[in-house]
């Protein structure tokens, strides 16, 4: 007969996946890099080599951990939200007109609080129905939400470059919000502003709440075991839908950041990527809001780096994206090493 450790073992399947991911890079960028030295120091060095590039890492960085927070909520749920792009894009876009119309008729700070609830009941919106449809209907959210993603995109890449666009510039995009509603700058020139640290606060309040509360602690059980939680009388359905939901709401939150911290406008196409990196964040971190942190850190490092190589040397694009793709693939996998079960 086997006895239980005293202690947990030690997991390192992310040891693991991060090791490979930088032989994947390593292997990538010898393959297909004119100069191999130059293409790997700009990748390893030139995102930490001033404050303008670390900076706008940390920005990115803020942006993949608010949309992390909600996937990671979503998963905590016990569900799986496909819609982060979307989430993130329409939101934007919500937050961009608000806080123009805002800016004629209302004070800064009243014009800025619409703008953020204009796009956190957006992001909400879009994981609301997902979720609603599998409390009553038993759809599964990996569909719907995806599917529900696929058709808003085109239709906010419409209003972006027809009904709403900025007629006075080449861009296709929203009208630039006054600099009166913009978050305040951290470390000029760079796009750092409050939402980084808004974000490390949301990932510890979310923390507390999982760990330190009765509903945290329902919301718990009623993800990872819900016919227990049904046993014991939980609202499995309610933490269902609340899970979709808070998941859509924080995507919408960095939509709000985005527009309002760094690009100052909503421009087409500005989202591709940022859902699905919030999602590896997410399923990196396996549950832990803290963890959200360091995982859209790496991710935003990754991207950060991949452009510094591109611009730094002729580094073609598929192969840093390639390089991408593999990191993705590896952080994201959860069946690398596989934990012992003791009977």
């Amino acid at each position: 007969m086997k006895t239980l450790p005293l202690r947990p073992r030690f997991d390192y399947a992310p040891l693991a996946a991060f090791a490979a991911a930088f032989l994947a890079i390593v292997t990538v960028f010898a393959l297909s890099a004119d100069d191999r030295g130059a293409a790997l120091s700009a990748f390893f060095l030139k995102p930490f080599s001033s404050w303008w590039y670390f900076g706008n890492l940390l920005n990115l960085a803020a942006l993949y951990a608010l949309a992390g927070l909600g996937a990671s909520l979503a998963l905590t749920g016990g569900t799986f939200n496909l819609g982060g792009e979307a989430q993130i894009y329409l939101s934007a876009l919500a937050a961009a007109v608000t806080l123009n119309s805002a800016s004629e008729t209302m004070r800064p700070a009243a014009a800025m609080a619409a703008g953020l609830a204009a796009a956190v009941l957006t992001g909400a919106l879009l994981g609301f129905l997902p979720g609603l449809l599998r409390v009553l209907r038993g759809t599964s959210e990996l569909l719907t939400s995806f599917l529900l993603s696929a058709a808003t995109v085109p239709a906010v890449d419409y209003l972006i470059g027809g009904p709403l666009r900025d007629a006075s510039k080449n861009l296709l995009a929203t009208r630039e919000i006054p600099e009166a509603l913009r978050l305040l700058s951290l470390a000029p020139p760079s796009y750092l502003n409050v939402s980084f640290p808004a974000a490390i606060a949301l990932a510890a309040g979310i923390a507390l709440f999982l760990r330190r509360t009765a509903p945290g602690y329902a919301f718990r059980v009623s993800g990872s075991a819900p016919e227990f939680a049904r046993f014991a009388g939980l609202p499995v359905g309610a933490v269902i839908l609340w899970g979709m939901t808070a998941a859509g709401a924080f995507h919408g939150a960095a939509g709000f950041a985005a527009v309002a911290g760094t690009w100052y406008r909503c421009h087409q196409g500005f989202s591709a990527g940022m859902g699905w990196s919030a999602l590896a964040a997410a399923l990196m971190a396996r549950g832990n809001p803290l963890a959200v942190l360091p995982a859209a850190f790496l991710l935003a490092w990754l991207q950060s780096a991949s452009g510094a190589a591109l611009l730094s040397t002729r580094l073609g694009f598929d192969a840093a994206a390639l390089a991408q793709a593999a990191i993705f693939l590896v952080v994201s996998a959860r069946l690398i090493r596989e934990r012992r079960k003791t009977p």
